[in-house]
Parts: structure tokens; sequence; C-alpha cells
């Protein structure tokens, strides 16, 4: 019983990481895909703005829902700018979310996605 327990918690461990790492590729796959929709818009993200900011925050299909009390979540991802002055290159993606509670009169639903610019 004993050996059973070890090699279905050895099988457990050993797949939880490739499970993650699926997940945080679709993440960033995701994060992309909005990042490029928002540039390709008309009215987008200005190019001066974009240029001083330190960091960029894309958390793609924000879910909210609520009856009475309501909830959101998301999962995204972050990137900075490296160098001393924030003036380099981008770093590596790091995981983000966001969670929310609320309540009140309240009925609905819906799935955003936030670009959130860090200036300093």
């Amino acid at each position: 019983m004993k050996r059973i327990f070890l090699l279905m918690l050895a099988i457990l461990l050993v797949g939880l990481p490739a499970f993650a790492q699926k997940d945080e590729n679709n993440r960033i796959r995701n994060a992309g895909k909005v990042m490029v929709e928002v540039l390709h818009v008309p009215d987008d993200i200005p190019k001066d703005i974009l240029g001083k900011a330190e960091c960029v925050i894309v958390l793609p299909s924000v879910m909210k829902f609520a009856i009475g009390f309501g909830g959101s979540y998301g999962r995204g991802a972050m990137t900075c700018r490296g160098a001393k002055d924030f003036s380099g290159h981008w770093s590596a993606p790091s995981m983000m979310a966001l969670e929310g509670g609320s309540f009140g009169l309240q009925l609905g639903g819906q799935a955003t996605d936030f670009v959130l610019l860090v200036m300093n």
C-alpha cells in the first residue's frame, strides 16, 4: 500500500511541472495576441506613452460574474525594461494574477482584456 502511494505521488510530482509549463506558455501566447490586437487598433496606445512605460502587464480575458455577490479572475504576464534608466530591452515575462470580489446590487458577466502600463 505504501509503495502504491509513493508511486502515485511520484507520478503526480513529475506531471505537475509539465502541466504548469503548458499553462504558462498558453498565458504568454494569449497575452501576446492581445498586445498585437491593441497595437493594431486605430485608437491604440500612443507610441510616446508606450515608449515611457517601464513595465507592461497584459491580462487577457479577465472574467467578471455577479449575482448579488461577484468576483473577477484573470491571469496574464508582465514584462519590464532592463537597464538603469529602464530604456533597455524587455525582460522575460513573469506571471501575474488578478482577483477580486464585490457585493451589492449587480447582475451579469463579462470578459475584458487589460493592458496596464507601469510608468514609475
